[in-house]
């Protein structure tokens, strides 16, 4: 007798069948020179040995819901490769070498599998999809392949009960989250595989990780509780934040970063792995700052930096990158003559940046700016920098669907009136004429100064021509906020010296 429905047991097998036809087909071309194709059809069979797994625990399962997880697990790559690897393991004791051996195994072979598809854009570690896969990937993913086609019963016979698929249900949503998959595939977490086998091993990782949720919603409710910390205590470092920037204009290096962390010991900035326009902020927070402040704290010191780096660098920082910049649609295709055909917005929703380094030297413009920011508790200062953060949001999220070139024009320019306001009463209280003489402060180009004076007076009369305002329009009036900041933040800095000339800084 068989667990399985028919139609069940009939794609089970029809699964098993097809796995070993790409298998072979993946052992003739590796023979024939093509080791890039070949490693993808035998991860497909993978697959294949991975979704005969899922369509048994599916069809075994009585849920309501158990459609609905399965086929979720059914249309991912990564998942049913993770299936073939572990699905075996359930029941049995594994040997160390097989553990080991299997840890983060299903996300390495899919992404050997696409750099073996797919033509590098890195220009600084290119190579061609044959070059990417080699023997030392090919030959151990074939006898992977080969041993789990030859371990693969026809599945008669085999049966889970309720707990089991309860279990497996558990451990799948599990080994999604970063946090729990550090645990599960940590070198304590396979000693325990070993020494208990799978099923065991599952049940010891969720007692495991629901004593630690405990433990953590006990200490939450401790922190929640507790009072103002002693006066020697106060500046203790408590609280770690990380956060990611993206930049649109500047080319982040790890070298460059150095300078910046050897000076500032609370805000740590780091380099990502082949991610050139990114950087990662790692914030740390005193003892001082209870719980239920840490994402006030946090949120408007990344914005106090956020903002630095967009004015001291005259580039773009956001906590994501835009997309459709040039088009809305998936494909487009002529059904005339079956051909593909490309439409794309002329010209792109994209700044033209120069080429640009998040260098020593503008990172010690950053720490200026930053440094000359005002406190958090100077609320009527922060305006300002409220309008100019609006702004840079408008470029940021600006694309095919929604084009905020007017509003992120208004933004600068209602950032740079409140910081001539705030900051620069030498320059008089009309702003025309405030404006009139920041710009003679910052540039002799009179044809760019009409230009901007002439924009200004249409944006207040809401008399804007169709296209006036690009983004072309939209960076010059940021440059001009950067420019007008900087000159600020210098005369602030030069000040507070003047005030604490001992102070050392």
């Amino acid at each position: 007798m068989t667990p399985f429905e028919p139609t069940a047991l009939m794609m089970i097998e029809a699964c098993r069948n097809h796995a070993q036809d790409l298998y072979g087909a993946a052992a003739l071309l590796k023979e024939q020179g093509l080791p890039n194709v070949a490693y993808h059809l035998a991860t497909l069979a993978l697959e294949e040995l991975g979704k005969a797994q899922l369509i048994g625990m599916r069809s075994m399962s009585k849920r309501d819901d158990a459609d609905a997880w399965y086929d979720k697990q059914l249309e991912d790559h990564v998942k049913k490769l993770f299936w073939a690897l572990w699905g075996r393991l359930f029941g049995r004791r594994p040997d160390r070498k097989e553990i080991d051996s299997l840890r983060g195994l299903a996300t390495i072979i899919h992404g050997n599998r696409l750099r073996g598809l797919y033509v590098s854009t890195d220009a600084a570690q290119f190579v061609t999809p044959k070059e990417s896969v080699g023997e030392d990937l090919l030959t151990p993913l074939m006898s992977l392949v080969e041993a789990r086609l030859g371990m693969e019963p026809h599945l008669t016979g085999v049966e889970y009960d309720a707990k089991d698929l309860e279990l497996l249900n558990w451990f799948s949503a599990a080994s999604d989250d970063p946090e729990k998959r550090g645990f599960i595939f940590s070198a304590e977490s396979f000693d325990k595989m070993e020494a208990l086998g799978g099923r065991e091993w599952i049940t010891w990782l969720k007692t495991e990780l629901e004593a630690s949720a405990a433990t953590a919603m006990a200490s939450l409710e401790k922190e929640m509780k507790r009072g103002q910390p002693e006066e020697s205590e106060a500046l203790q470092d408590k609280w770690q934040l990380k956060i990611r920037l993206f930049s649109q204009s500047h080319s982040i290096r790890g070298k460059d970063l150095n300078r910046w962390n050897d000076r500032v010991t609370w805000l740590k900035l780091y380099p990502v792995d082949n991610k050139k326009d990114q950087i990662l902020v790692e914030l740390r927070l005193p003892k001082i700052v209870s719980l239920q402040a840490v994402w006030y704290a946090g949120f408007g010191y990344s914005n106090a930096l956020l903002t630095a780096l967009n004015i001291a660098s005259g580039g773009l920082f956001w906590w994501q990158q835009p997309g459709n910049l040039s088009r809305f649609y998936e494909n487009l295709m002529d059904v005339e003559t079956n051909m593909k055909a490309e439409i794309r917005r002329s010209p792109e929703l994209k700044i033209g940046w120069p080429r640009a380094v998040l260098d020593s030297d503008t990172l010690d413009r950053v720490v200026v700016a930053f440094v000359a920011m005002p406190q958090p508790d100077d609320r009527l200062k922060h305006e300002p920098f409220n309008h100019y953060l609006t702004g840079v949001a408008y470029l940021a999220k600006t694309d095919v669907f929604l084009q905020f070139e007017i509003q992120a024009y208004g933004a600068f320019l209602a950032s740079l009136a409140a910081a001539l306001r705030i900051y620069r009463a030498d320059l008089g209280h009309d702003f025309a004429v405030a404006f009139s003489r920041i710009m003679a402060e910052l540039t002799a180009d009179e044809a760019f100064q009409k230009k901007h004076a002439d924009l200004i007076a249409s944006y207040n009369a809401h008399s804007l021509t169709l296209g006036a305002i690009t983004l072309s329009e939209v960076v010059e009036m940021k440059c001009i906020c950067d420019a007008t900041f900087m000159g600020i933040f210098v005369q602030v800095t030069q000040e507070r010296a003047q005030q604490e000339p001992n102070s050392g800084d």
